[in-house]
Formats: structure tokens, sequence, C-alpha cells
């Protein structure tokens, strides 16, 4: 599965940025974003998003779905109640998923960011009166963890666009680690971690299939696709939907499964997979989302 954004806003975002609007979202945040555009990176937009004393639904659902996660600590990130509720949902996805975190101390030592030191220490005590103090504890342990994280811290840079280059190369980097690991999940279809040597041959044959008939049918999508994208998508697509009528069905992710593996799973296994590609709540994946959800 390609990890790469598309424009459709029903996608999930690839990056979801969490800082201090007033110190960053004019200089390097924006900055942060026109190198992600220009890589083909999308990145989480709050802009419509009213802020207040919780972090919402909204942002909740964005920190899930996220691949990534830059954490710009600013002198005074904490300062606010909003961008500490976003830390501590960023590390719990951190601890429940593959949500990967790259913090960048932008002009603030990442030891005043671990002990809560200097103006960023001033600002966290400041945030912290009429709090509990097990808010207080949360609030520096997330603070703690987030700054014993390898990341980048802007007064070592003497330029700051190289600085943003290499990041950018590191997300992208990170997110081949993450389609990789996709790819061998696919193929681990019993999911035991380990791909067997049928498991490896029916990917081999389906991948000859493939090769031959990869520009019949060509079903449609909006998303244009090079031929290799266009290859790569089929070598995913086609051994699911076996008899190209371009959308899947629970009977037919059942019967691919069993193919490679001889295992039979669930009709509730099957309706879940399908659920997780079923934009329009059709009951079955059509090729254009199976495109839109997997580039």
């Amino acid at each position: 599965m390609s990890l790469m954004a598309t424009s459709s806003s029903s996608l999930p975002h690839v990056v979801f940025p969490s800082f201090h609007g007033p110190d960053v979202r004019s200089g390097i945040l924006s900055h942060l974003r026109n190198v992600f555009a220009r890589k083909g990176i999308t990145m989480f937009n709050d802009n419509d998003i009213e802020r207040g004393h919780t972090i919402g639904s909204k942002l909740v659902e964005a920190i899930t779905k996220a691949e990534v996660s830059i954490v710009l600590l600013s002198k005074n990130y904490a300062s606010s109640i909003w961008c500490l509720g976003e830390l501590l949902e960023i590390l719990k996805c951190k601890e429940a998923s593959e949500l990967i975190v790259i913090p960048i101390f932008y002009d603030v030592d990442p030891s005043d960011v671990r002990i809560q030191t200097g103006d960023f220490g001033i600002a966290f005590k400041k945030t912290c009166e009429g709090v509990t103090e097990k808010q207080k504890q949360r609030w520096i342990q997330a603070l703690t963890r987030v700054a014993n994280i390898a990341g980048e811290h802007s007064r070592i840079w003497t330029d700051e666009a190289a600085m943003l280059e290499k990041i950018s190369s590191h997300v992208l980097k990170q997110l081949k680690v993450k389609k990789l690991w996709e790819e061998f999940r696919i193929r681990d279809v019993d999911q035991n971690h380990y791909i067997t040597v049928q498991e490896l041959h029916y990917a081999m044959t389906q991948l000859d299939i493939i090769e031959k008939v990869v520009m019949i049918g060509n079903f449609p999508t909006d998303v244009t696709l090079e031929w290799e994208e266009k290859k790569e998508m089929n070598h995913t697509y086609r051994p699911i939907d076996a008899d190209q009528k371009g959308y899947i069905t629970a009977a037919d992710y059942q019967k691919y499964v069993f193919t490679v593996s001889e295992r039979m799973i669930t009709d509730e296994e099957a309706a879940n997979f399908i659920k997780n590609f079923d934009v329009d709540g059709d009951g079955r994946i059509s090729y254009d989302e199976f495109v839109k959800l997997t580039r």
C-alpha cells in the first residue's frame, strides 16, 4: 500500500502537526507544509477547527489516522492546554499503533522540555495553575517522553531550509518502510509474522499473471496513475478481485484468504476488511475506493 496522499478530502492525512500557532504558524510551520507538499505528503490543517480547553473529536480522529506526527516544541508550546492535550493523544497513539513521532525543538533546548525549565518551564508552570496534580503529572510525563525521542534541534542548524529538507526526507523514508511492512502483511494472510512457501508461491503466481493483464479492464477512477503505480496497484487488487468485475465483496476476500493460506476467515472478519475501504457504504470495495485509500 502506498502511503502517499491524494487530493481527496475524505482520505486520512499522512502527517499531523502539533504546534503553538503564534510561535510557528507563519514561519517554520508554513515552510514545512511547503516542503511536504512538494514531496507529495499531506499535512493536516486545523484552520477550520475551533480551539478550546480540550481537543475535539475531529483532532482525535486526525491523530488516530495519521502515519506521522510532527511535534513543534516552541517556547510557548506548554502554555496551551490544547497543545498538551494533543501531545497526550499523540503519545497514546504511538503506544497503541505505529504512529511515528518526530519532535522539532524550535528555539528551545530539549532539556528545558524534558524537565520543564527555562522559558518553556515558566510557560508550563503557568498552565498548571489551578489544575489537579494528577493532570499536571500526566503532562510532565508526556513532555519528558517526547523530549527523549530523537528529533531535530533548530539551534544547531544554521540553515533552516536544510533542516526541513532533512526532516521531509526522513518522513519519506519512514513511510516507505511502513509501506514495505504493509506489503509484507498483505502477503502474510494468516498474520503469523512470516510468509509460508505456499503464500509466496501464490504471490509470485499472481505477479506473473498480473504482468500479463495489468492493462486489461481499466476500471473507473479519477486518480491519474503512472504505469508503475498502476502495475503496483493491480499487484495488490487483482488477486482479490479474481473475476475482474471492478469491485471486491466480503466473499471475494474470504476466497482470497483461503486460497493463499487455506484458512477460512469468518463473515465478520471479511466484513470488517470491507468496511476499512468502503467509503460510499454500499457493502463492497470499488476499484476507485481501493486506489484512493491505498495510494
